[in-house]
């Protein structure tokens, strides 16, 4: 039944009290608070009603004005710049901002992304001998270029400047004309965890403020840097938290045309939209094409110029999207029937391996993989003679670490702690699938294999009422490094009878001590109604959190179950 281990955080109780009463709020929602580092009156007040003013200036960041006066000089003397960007959702979505931004500023711009399979991440010579052939003279990179030494000092001897706009950790420095990344050493920006869209955004907030334009001419380019942001796993807290609420508030009120074709598709109204039509929805059609075929088709629809344009290529989009979550899905089924025998040998890790699996979707398996069993996953595919994958980490598992123990067995490997990709021979696949479990069982305790939940709060259902929701509401958006609230609340008791929607998703009705009848819905939880419904009048305990939800322009509050652990009886 209990799927997780609990952690229940527990916040200082005279810093919870004091935040209660300078904010006026009960005493569960400042200990979610204070648990997110908001301990303050002006913490809080940062926190709820941050600012798109209150951002860091774009100057602060190292070679601002160096990056700035070179893209300036470029436009006047009528130089080609290219866009070089990366095939996921960051990239494309920062070097279609970047391109439209300089284009509306009467720049001879163009744009190029790389081909996944050929060419791979970063600056490639294919992409480097493009810029040459359309007689490029300033080369800007979005989500890349920070580790591209060798291609950016061939750009130099090739007449060409380059200015990078990336977020990655850096190596040595390249030989770029400007380096604009908050994490370069003795970086002065005060926020290091913007998203490559992010940094080009801020060269555009730049560029707009030195030539006098007005804040909307960069403001408006907010929705692009929301999905992005939003898609790139970075942390949702200070500086980005204010980008995607900003962002997220344009999309709903006034959608550009581009979004609208595909918020069509999706079924969702435009003011209806948020994190969750991000995450599943724009970002993975975006991602369709670069991982399916070319990430151009993703571009063309970002740069549509037409609404005739932008529903076509919406559509070849959503198309590409339905392809790939048949093709990922076709592959699951095929690696749940492989683990359960490689169970057998390997407990502490997966490795599965299939030379059909199609390349652009294993880091999508290896998630889902992981997701349900929670081990360290390889999933792996074959291109050219080669084995190639991905390769997904449990929280609090330095998979980058992990793999270098087994780089004997390795061609390449890349990525950080949490996910990284890989490539080796056939012949050395045994000994990298025996190596990489002998490691993941000598750095990993039982514990670590159960995922944790980090709880906020004990939660008596009667203090769940219409302000508490609308206080709950202002902590979005959620994500990683904001995450969703999650509560506890003892000693519930069943009322009616358990329901079983579409065989996975578990329902049923709790009542508070005040006779109020809350809702509960717990997705991909089929074990919850079968417990339940095994015994009479059963006691429990629940993780959850809490929403309001519309149903025929009603609102209501819904508990959605996260975990759920069966009690004895009732105390007395």
């Amino acid at each position: 039944m209990k799927r997780y281990r609990w952690n229940l955080l527990a916040p200082d109780d005279e810093t919870v009290q004091a935040l209660t009463e300078a904010i006026n709020v009960s005493q569960p929602v400042a200990r979610a608070l204070c648990n997110r580092g908001v301990t303050t009156f002006d913490a809080a007040r940062d926190y709820f009603r941050s600012s798109i003013e209150h951002i860091p200036s774009p100057f602060l960041m190292q070679q601002m004005q160096r990056a700035v006066d070179r893209v300036l000089q470029a436009v006047r003397m009528h130089e080609k710049i290219m866009i070089y960007g990366d095939y996921d959702v960051d990239g494309t979505t920062g070097t279609a901002m970047l391109f439209l931004f300089l284009k509306e500023q009467g720049a001879e711009v163009s744009w190029y992304i790389n081909d996944r399979f050929t060419e791979g991440y970063g600056l490639s010579d294919e992409g480097i001998d493009t810029a040459l052939g359309r007689q490029v003279l300033l080369v800007i990179t979005v989500d890349c270029g920070i580790r591209a030494n060798g291609e950016i000092k061939r750009c130099g001897e090739l007449g060409i400047d380059v200015i990078v706009c990336d977020h990655h950790e850096p190596d040595e420095l390249p030989p770029a004309y400007a380096i604009l990344n908050p994490k370069v050493p003795g970086s002065t920006y005060p926020f290091r965890e913007l998203c490559g869209c992010g940094v080009a955004f801020k060269l555009i907030q730049a560029i707009a403020g030195n030539s006098g334009a007005d804040d909307e001419s960069w403001q408006k380019y907010l929705d692009f840097v929301a999905i992005a942001t939003a898609a790139d796993m970075v942390a949702l807290e200070q500086e980005n938290r204010t980008l995607v609420r900003e962002g997220l508030k344009r999309m709903r009120v006034k959608p550009r045309g581009t979004f609208k074709a595909l918020f069509s598709l999706m079924k969702v109204a435009s003011s209806e939209l948020g994190m969750f039509h991000i995450a599943f929805g724009i970002a993975p059609r975006i991602n369709a094409a670069g991982r399916m075929g070319s990430a151009h088709l993703a571009m063309e629809w970002l740069v549509s110029e037409s609404m005739d344009d932008s529903v076509r290529h919406a559509g070849e989009l959503d198309r590409m999207n339905a392809l790939r979550r048949e093709i990922d899905s076709d592959i699951m089924i095929k690696a749940e029937k492989m683990v359960e025998s490689h169970f057998a040998s390997y407990c502490s890790s997966i490795v599965l391996y299939d030379e059909s699996w199609h390349l652009g979707v294993l880091g999508i398996v290896a998630s889902k993989m992981l997701e349900k069993h929670y081990l360290p996953t390889v999933i792996l595919g074959s291109m050219n003679g080669l084995i190639k994958g991905s390769v997904r980490s449990i929280e609090g598992f330095n998979i980058y670490e992990a793999l270098q123990e087994c780089s004997a067995y390795l061609e390449q490997f890349g990525g950080h702690h949490q996910a990284a990709g890989v490539i080796l021979r056939p012949e050395n696949l045994a000994g990298f699938r025996k190596k990489f479990n002998e490691v993941c069982a000598a750095r990993l305790s039982l514990e670590q294999q159960q995922k944790a939940l980090a709880v906020d709060a004990q939660l008596p259902l009667e203090e769940i009422t219409p302000n508490f929701i609308n206080v709950l509401a202002q902590f979005a958006p959620l994500g990683y490094g904001n995450r969703e609230p999650l509560f506890m609340s003892r000693e519930l008791q069943l009322f009616g009878t358990p329901r079983l929607l579409s065989k996975r998703h578990v329902k049923f009705s709790v009542r508070d001590s005040g006779g109020r009848i809350f809702e509960v819905i717990g997705f991909d939880r089929p074990d919850i109604y079968t417990d339940l419904s095994a015994r009479s009048r059963p006691v429990f305990v629940m993780i959850y959190s809490v929403e309001k939800r519309v149903w025929n322009n009603r609102e209501q509050i819904q508990i959605r179950l996260r975990d759920l652990e069966l009690c004895n009886k009732l105390k007395s």
